[in-house]
């Protein structure tokens, strides 16, 4: 399995590459710019794409775009560095996994395993700062929507406003992790949100009225 580092820091990529030499990754290059990274991603489309934002000359997102314009079936796992660039990466971005800069090593293998098994992965880092910077101006206190769905989608949405993981909510209502991704992709296609975020920021307008509903 190959593997692209995308990263502004060499001495980042450097460590990286030879972190994942030492768990018997194949990495096939590294890049600090976006050019660069565009270019080699180009040549060897690998199977995964690391990919960190910004970068020198473009940045995470626009060569997420630019691979996937091509369907070169590169799978990408991106490293957002603060909250701005997680909502961004969540509003409609197409990524098999995102971390945060500030996930541990082990969480980050954990995401890379997840990605190569075919699984995506959110870190749970992630959803709780997408859920921490929701603001009132992205609110929609329409409680009207909470009749399409069912009482289980409802039970998600609740756990959701708490700002609960999906690893957490599956654990509250002993599911599985993939039954709990299936709820909150029913919940976005009912309601026709776009993106986490958006989902995070009803569940918690929301809050509320959860109990009146049920």
């Amino acid at each position: 399995m190959q593997i692209t580092i995308s990263h502004k820091s060499t001495f980042f990529c450097q460590l990286l590459r030879e972190s994942l030499h030492s768990r018997n990754f194949d990495v096939a290059s590294y890049a600090t710019s976006g050019d660069l990274s565009w270019k080699q991603i180009s040549v060897v489309k690998p199977d995964i794409a690391i990919v960190a934002f910004p970068l020198e000359n473009m940045t995470g997102v626009e060569l997420v775009r630019k691979i996937r314009e091509v369907g070169n079936g590169t799978k990408i796992l991106f490293m957002s560095q603060d909250s701005l660039e997680a909502k961004e990466v969540d509003n409609g971005l197409d990524v098999e996994g995102h971390v945060m800069s500030t996930d541990s090593m082990s969480q980050f293998f954990f995401a890379l395993h997840e990605i190569a098994g075919g699984r995506k992965y959110v870190s749970p880092n992630v959803e709780k700062l997408l859920a921490s910077t929701i603001t009132s101006e992205n609110s929609r206190l329409d409680t009207s929507v909470l009749e399409l769905l069912t009482p289980r989608e409802r039970e998600i949405m609740r756990a959701l406003s708490d700002s609960c993981t999906t690893p957490e909510i599956a654990e509250k209502f002993t599911i599985s992790k993939a039954t709990v991704n299936n709820h909150r992709a029913n919940i976005m296609n009912k309601l026709k949100l776009k993106g986490r975020n958006q989902l995070l920021s009803l569940a918690v307008s929301l809050k509320p009225y959860y109990s009146i509903s049920a």
